[in-house]
């Protein structure tokens, strides 16, 4: 049996999956390589001969399916295991298993033990037919599942209490006397059952960081940008939802018609460009920039709510300057103003997800009148919430036509409810 070390290959846009992926695995004895995009990753994949390839879908340049087609059509290389890291759902991952053979697929995001355990799983099942000799032990007849489940003990542990201070303690030559670094690298890390998340925002406020703050848990990966202590943009993941972008935001609000080929053209040329589609869209006059800015303000502001209401898992707190696509975002608002709201429609949140947890409930409007709501302060998005309530559709129903995260969606109902302007059907 070979003794040589494991190479596996991650081929990621996103810089925060490459990190985490590269540090988990090395840690357990694989050489680790990575790709930012579909091209960089065909190229470091001849180079290496890697014994097995974690791929994104979504990625600039050139995209998960078609790095998996190339791969395939490629002698030396066609039997590579593939595993899919989406945040597509299991639609893409069922298709790509068919399509390519992929052995896995893991939704973003997702548990580090189950990344670890499932390429022992692979690797282990490649190496399986090579050979009949086997190790002293296994001749032996010892017995693998007693062994397996020592492992995931072990590794449960490391990844739970461990790794955290790990990653502080291997990166902690990088920070300088006060706990900060000089240039980029780790500030914080640490496991948000001891310390709570608005505290390390807090933090992050007061010391007018310029960074990134990372929170990674088993249903949630989300990402803040911050500069000198401004919140500038956030972006979200949670299993099981589908992520909503500024083109479904702009197909709501009937500025673009979804699948056109004005939409797949704009598409086209930002990926050819490497560069956002909402500077596309400005260029071609669809948007202006105050207009794009707003858009990118309420979706990083969702992302930054959907992020704050993790409770358990790890976080990262590294200080960098802002990456080149998001330094042309003219959003600049105090990190406290944000933590604030945030915290604000937190409780509501909690309370909505129990009053309403049948979503198969339908809600009535009490003020069928428009002109009787100039009697109440509604913000544009509870106004546009209000019209979709017409006493028929489910509460599914408007979740799925408002665009917004579910809780999201039952905190403004929680709201209009509590002034009086709603009621549940049959109540």
């Amino acid at each position: 049996m070979s003794t040589e070390t494991p190479r596996v290959l991650i081929v990621d846009d996103s810089p925060t999956v490459r990190r985490l992926g590269e540090l988990i695995l090395s840690q357990q004895g694989y050489s680790v390589h990575t790709a930012e995009d579909g091209e960089q990753g065909l190229e470091v994949a001849r180079r290496v001969k890697p014994d097995a390839i974690l791929v994104d879908f979504v990625m600039p340049k050139m995209n998960g399916h078609t790095f998996c087609t190339l791969l395939r059509q490629d002698d030396e290389m066609k039997n590579v295991p593939l595993i899919l890291i989406s945040s597509k759902g299991e639609a893409v991952g069922e298709a790509f298993e068919k399509e390519f053979g992929v052995v896995h697929y893991f939704s973003k995001p997702f548990e580090p033990d189950d990344l670890v355990n499932k390429l022992e799983e692979v690797l282990g099942s490649a190496k399986g037919g090579e050979s009949d000799a086997g190790t002293a032990e296994e001749q032996a007849g010892t017995a693998p599942a007693v062994i397996e489940n020592i492992v995931d003990k072990v590794l449960r542990q490391y990844f739970q209490k461990d790794f955290p201070l790990l990653m502080r303690n291997v990166l902690s030559d990088t920070l300088s006397d006060a706990g900060l670094v000089a240039k980029s690298g780790m500030v914080l890390s640490g496991d948000l059952s001891q310390i709570m998340l608005p505290d390390i925002i807090n933090f992050a406020y007061n010391s007018r960081l310029s960074g990134r703050l990372t929170v990674f848990s088993r249903e949630v990966f989300g990402e803040i940008y911050i500069e000198e202590g401004n919140f500038i943009f956030a972006t979200s993941s949670r299993k099981g939802s589908r992520n909503i972008f500024l083109t479904d935001l702009l197909i709501k609000d009937g500025r673009l018609t979804a699948n056109s080929e004005v939409l797949n053209d704009c598409v086209a040329e930002a990926r050819s460009r490497n560069i956002p589609i909402g500077r596309i869209l400005v260029e071609r006059n669809f948007l202006t920039n105050d207009e794009l800015m707003d858009y990118l303000q309420q979706h990083a502001q969702d992302a930054f709510g959907s992020t704050l209401d993790v409770k358990e898992g790890n976080f990262f707190l590294e200080q960098d300057v802002l990456p080149t696509n998001l330094q042309d975002l003219t959003i600049r608002v105090p990190l406290i103003n944000v933590l604030m709201e945030g915290l604000s429609h937190l409780d509501e949140k909690h309370l909505a997800a129990s009053e309403f947890k049948d979503e198969k409930m339908v809600l009535v409007r009490l003020i069928t009148n428009e002109d009787a709501l100039d009697t109440v302060n509604l913000k544009p998005r509870e106004l546009e919430l209000f019209g979709l309530i017409d006493g028929k559709k489910s509460l599914r129903e408007i979740i799925d036509l408002s665009l917004l995260e579910p809780l999201e969606t039952k905190r403004i109902c929680y709201a209009l409810r509590k002034v009086g302007l709603l009621r549940v059907k049959g109540h």
